[in-house]
């Protein structure tokens, strides 16, 4: 991959460093306006950024096709239902407890009971939610961030991980308190998984997708409440 290449002479690490910095500032500047359509553009703009500084910008990115399709289906499908319920049962009640707030999915309510409405989301999720934020804050930054650092120690790994979480938490603030920690702990899991499985972010887009279908569909059937009491009852 591209980034972490070795440079020998401090002022053209120090350049590069600079340089990657300030893609990361632009690309963020342009998603942290709104979950949704600034995204797509911020990952349009992050592809574009790595075309122009690799020669591979799908390996770079994360896109190229993974060695096992099926396996990666299907562990992205698994892992995207064992973490909606790891999160509704147990995450978000110990951080809603913890914050004192619930988490607000109230810009979701268009789809409770509206089957037309929550198919006619499903196509904008994927695309915004698990392709294009796994594009900006996984694909790009944290490739992005071990490029600046000069280095893919786990230290750095690290680093990038946390940073990028940081960021994931704060384009979804309007969830209040609680969603801000939550989309956090989350980031980190994300970040994770791409790490683990080498840079390769289509597991990670299909975790996403998976999650963000299921956790709509449950406003969608007015489910979220019982989960919601179902945690509560457990934690407590």
């Amino acid at each position: 991959m591209s980034y972490a290449t070795p440079v020998t002479k401090p002022s053209i690490r120090f350049a590069r460093s600079a340089r990657q910095l300030a893609y990361i500032g632009l690309v963020l500047l342009c998603a942290l306006y709104a979950p949704v359509l600034e995204t797509i553009l911020a990952a349009i703009l992050a592809f574009l950024i790595t075309a122009m500084e690799t020669r591979a910008p799908l390996r770079a990115i994360g896109l190229s096709a993974p060695a096992r399709r099926g396996r990666t289906i299907l562990t992205g499908v698994l892992v995207g239902i064992a973490l909606l319920l790891f999160s509704k049962l147990l995450l978000t009640p110990l951080i809603e407890a913890a914050t004192g707030a619930e988490r607000d999915l109230t810009r979701l309510d268009f789809v409770r009971g509206d089957l037309v409405a929550y198919l006619s989301f499903l196509p904008l999720l994927w695309l915004s939610a698990a392709l294009c934020e796994e594009v900006v804050y996984r694909g790009f930054l944290i490739t992005r961030l071990l490029e600046a650092f000069g280095s893919t120690t786990w230290l750095s790994k690290a680093a990038a991980v946390t940073i990028s979480s940081v960021a994931f938490a704060l384009v979804h603030a309007y969830q209040g308190p609680a969603g801000l920690v939550l989309t956090g702990v989350m980031g980190v899991l994300l970040s994770v998984l791409f790490v683990v499985s080498r840079f390769n972010l289509w597991c990670n887009v299909i975790v996403h997708g998976v999650y963000d279908t299921l956790s709509l569909g449950l406003i969608w059937l007015s489910w979220d409440h019982t989960l919601a009491r179902w945690g509560r009852l457990l934690i407590s």
